[in-house]
């Protein structure tokens, strides 16, 4: 029934991780909306968290011994730039030292710019609806890479954007908690322009140094939309229409170099020249659309009930999707593509095995059709705070126990282990984590 399926000379392996979700200890935009009754939704906060700003040692330890190859995290720029124009070189040479201890260990450091969080001054000047936080992130990030440029990392500018401007400025779950249509635009605009700012900064920089530059990999988060009935005309449109919005826009700004206006207009943007060495793709899940529900209002079709679901954000394991994400983007833009995050939220270990080894068949399926992938990162390595789920949502191949920060390995991260060894998913593993459900 199953097959070896081996993966590509050099292809990499390892996990993911974001600073407020792991480091405790931060005051930022996040910081401040979890003190908000009701924001959170198991009243928790991530004062504490893993602990990882003092643990990243340990945590690293782990990673190495579960022989990841490539460890993405995040820096926090509240920390970096508590003031506006006020640098913290104690934090700047926390993160120094983070990503040495990587490479110590023998592990690629990934880097991101920009998880979600935002430094109280940035949030109060209106944050990503400001027409000069583009320029403001620009600075931040050549302090950064001027900092970082003698490591051999691999630089994320934003995670997500497009889950900041659904989240916080559509839906109003995550800060600022805005309703706008008109807004979202505009944020989703100054974020591909703060990409190209970053990317700027970071390439000038290295040119500066005299150093070899360095691959740069936006971050997008994907869905596979599908129609709700696949014979109805406006079902298909609705979905063509969602792709476009959610999946394609603002990376296709960042591939093309272009900024697409409000009216529908496009116009060329210099910083985004250059700007997309790889596209890092995040998936989980699918959306089912139908055209008589408003999808902005947050409505939508009934789950299925016959597929198994992440705990606490409810999204339906879908692996096929996976594939036709992939694809899409391969077939849309020629770029590498290296997957930054994949994963599941789940306290059955078993489920979370399953969901790793069907999504990697489908990686295999694609670049068995031509896709150029060159990693997987598994989200995450250890449990964490997971926005406004709290800690309801266990997506860790590293069990944290929060009350005494004790970390350990779940059966899944032996098994991705025996993944990494083997560049494979061999048939033995598969037989072994599938053969009592499929």
């Amino acid at each position: 029934m199953f097959e070896d399926l081996n993966f590509p000379k050099g292809f990499q392996w390892g996990s993911a991780a974001s600073a407020h979700q792991t480091e405790g200890g931060n005051h930022n935009s996040w910081s401040e909306w979890e003190k908000i009754p009701g924001k959170i939704k198991d009243g928790s906060n991530a004062d504490i968290a893993c602990d990882h700003y003092n643990r990243f040692e340990e945590d690293f330890d782990l990673a190495k011994e579960l022989g990841h190859q490539v460890h993405r995290f995040s820096i926090e720029w509240s920390r970096i730039e508590p003031k506006q124009g006020k640098w913290n070189q104690k934090e700047i040479d926390h993160y120094c030292s983070v990503s040495k201890a990587l490479i110590n260990r023998g592990i690629q450091p990934m880097m991101t710019l920009h998880h979600f969080a935002n430094p109280i001054w940035f949030r109060d000047i209106d944050a990503w609806l400001n027409p000069e936080s583009p320029e403001m992130f620009g600075n931040y990030a050549r302090k950064a890479a001027k900092a970082l440029s003698d490591l051999d990392i691999i630089w994320n500018t934003i995670n997500e954007p497009m889950v900041v401007v659904a989240l916080g400025h559509l839906y109003g779950e995550f800060p600022p908690g805005i309703k706008d249509f008109g807004k979202a635009q505009e944020a989703t605009k100054h974020l591909l322009m703060a990409h190209g700012q970053a990317a700027t900064q970071i390439r000038e920089i290295y040119d500066e140094l005299g150093r070899k530059q360095p691959q740069i990999v936006p971050v997008i988060s994907t869905t596979h939309f599908m129609p709700a009935d696949p014979n109805n005309e406006d079902d298909v449109e609705m979905t063509t229409y969602l792709d476009n919005l959610y999946n394609q826009i603002w990376i296709r700004g960042a591939v093309n170099g272009q900024i697409e206006e409000l009216d529908g207009s496009t116009r060329n943007y210099k910083a985004l020249e250059n700007s997309t060495d790889f596209i890092g793709i995040n998936y989980y899940s699918r959306m089912v659309v139908s055209s008589e529900m408003d999808i902005l209002a947050g409505q939508t079709p009934p789950k299925d009930p016959n597929l198994e679901r992440c705990e606490g954000l409810d999204w339906e394991v879908y692996p096929d999707g996976y594939y036709h994400v992939l694809k899409s983007y391969w077939e849309n833009y020629s770029k590498p593509i290296f997957l930054t995050e994949n994963g599941i939220g789940t306290l059955d270990d078993s489920l979370r095995r399953r969901y790793l080894i069907t999504h990697l068949q489908q990686v295999h399926r694609a670049i068995q059709d031509g896709v150029d992938i060159r990693g997987y990162l598994v989200w995450s390595l250890t449990d964490n705070f997971e926005w406004a789920q709290g800690y309801e949502s266990h997506f860790g191949l590293v069990e944290v126990d929060y009350e005494t920060q004790e970390r350990k390995p779940r059966e899944s991260a032996f098994m991705f282990r025996e993944i990494i060894e083997s560049n494979a998913l061999t048939k033995e593993i598969q037989e072994k984590h599938l053969s009592r459900k499929v």
